[in-house]
């Protein structure tokens, strides 16, 4: 898809159908998150990908209560063939900073990064594999964690250092509808967003 087209497509579908999405559809959404950005090349961003009907019923049951799917807003959104959760690795990026050739950097701790480069660059793979389903003629949804992340780590043996940013569901999205707060919000003209050489 052109790429004007592929921003002007963007938007968040919160209800899906249950079809399944080929393996190969998955997978070149799931590589897109590798094409990201990464600060010191430290590759720090995990991705974990749930296709198999057992693994997604693992998931909502780990993350989200009955009530919480049932509203209206999600009613279809646990229909979504496949779920994939960035995962953000802080200390991958303080131990890729302190490395010889990052010294005249100055970070020691998380706090002298001027930003959290790990939620950084996992949210723009999060953003990439969102893309990438749009590109594939698909919807998604980026989400976060209603109940939390202890269960969720617990039930996918997450590794301690990693730690999930949100999820993306991804199918064929079942409503055209525009999303509740999109429908509530008029969006922001061009010059209320961006400042040229001063605010």
């Amino acid at each position: 898809m052109e790429f004007s087209r592929l921003l002007k497509a963007r938007r968040m579908h919160r209800h899906f159908l249950p079809d399944p999405l080929p393996a190969e559809t998955v997978a070149r959404i799931a590589e897109a998150a590798m094409r990201a950005p990464s600060a010191g090349f430290t590759q720090g961003t995990r991705l974990l990908v749930l296709n198999e009907q057992a693994s997604l019923e693992r998931f909502w049951g780990a993350v989200a209560s009955p009530k919480w799917l049932a509203a209206p807003s999600r009613a279809g959104l646990s229909n979504a063939p496949c779920v994939m959760v960035p995962f953000q690795n802080r200390e991958a990026y303080l131990h890729r900073y302190s490395a010889s050739d990052k010294v005249y950097a100055g970070i020691e701790t998380a706090e002298d990064f001027a930003a959290p480069f790990w939620t950084v660059d996992a949210a723009f793979a999060a953003m990439l594999v969102q893309l990438a389903a749009i590109d594939s003629g698909l919807g998604c949804l980026f989400f976060g964690l209603p109940l939390g992340v202890a269960a969720l780590k617990s039930a996918f043996n997450v590794p301690a250092a990693l730690e999930p940013i949100g999820a993306i569901a991804i199918g064929t999205p079942s409503s055209g509808a525009t999303s509740p707060s999109a429908a509530r919000r008029s969006q922001l003209r061009a010059e209320s967003v961006i400042s040229y050489n001063r605010f």
